[in-house]
């Protein structure tokens, strides 16, 4: 009998406000999110995860995680978010206290198994800054991950995509160590997909040698 498909959902760039507040003065974050999570619980078969990719808040603050929570209770679906470089790690992790974070401090890594398949959530998040990176430990802990399970599928998401994309001032705040990810990735055929956000639009390239795509907002 063949294995039982695994379906994932990806979300990103939710940039929720405090109730009452719009994201850039203009766009109403928590109504989109609403009729987001409306559409995810009506997806017929449904995901077996959702995966938000960082910027789940905006400014931010403890109101807007609270918010948000408040937004995601009405989800009928398992999740699991990464930071992106408007969260706060700290904030997020009060937050969402129950996740499998791979540190006790630190970056908010995890793995999470879905069926055959292996979810790696890499925070790429440098703290006050718009750019990302990944420290050494995560690069560690990445590596000896997919060293783990090596006939397992894996997916590997993200906050900031490790390529150019053409959009100058977008480009200046990506991955800057992406070349110190690419050989992991190469060293472990396993991964299927790279996932990311950020940017805002959606986008399909390569990058070293796997399918790696930008989930808009």
């Amino acid at each position: 009998m063949p294995p039982k498909p695994v379906r994932i959902a990806q979300i990103s760039d939710l940039h929720i406000k405090s109730p009452g507040s719009l994201a850039y003065g203009r766009v109403d974050t928590a109504t989109a999110l609403e009729r987001c999570v409306s559409a995810l619980n009506e997806f017929k078969p449904q995901p077996d995860l959702v995966v938000i990719s960082g910027d789940l808040a905006d400014t931010p603050t403890a109101a807007e995680y609270e918010h948000l929570k408040r937004l995601m209770a009405t989800l009928r679906l398992p999740f699991a978010g990464i930071p992106g470089n408007h969260d706060s790690r700290e904030l997020m992790r009060a937050a969402f206290p129950s996740a499998a974070y791979a540190f006790s401090s630190g970056p908010l890594n995890q793995r999470v198994e879905v069926g055959g398949l292996d979810l790696v959530l890499l925070d790429t998040s440098v703290p006050g800054k718009p750019h990302g990176e990944l420290d050494a430990p995560t690069m560690q802990w990445l590596d000896a991950t997919l060293a783990t399970a090596p006939d397992r599928s894996a997916l590997v998401f993200l906050h900031h995509p490790p390529f150019k994309t053409g959009i100058w001032h977008m480009d200046r705040q990506n991955l800057l160590n992406a070349g110190e990810l690419a050989p992991i990735v190469r060293r472990h055929p396993r991964v299927q997909l790279i996932a990311a956000g950020h940017v805002h639009r959606a986008t399909l390239t390569m990058f070293a040698g796997v399918p790696t795509t930008i989930c808009p907002a």
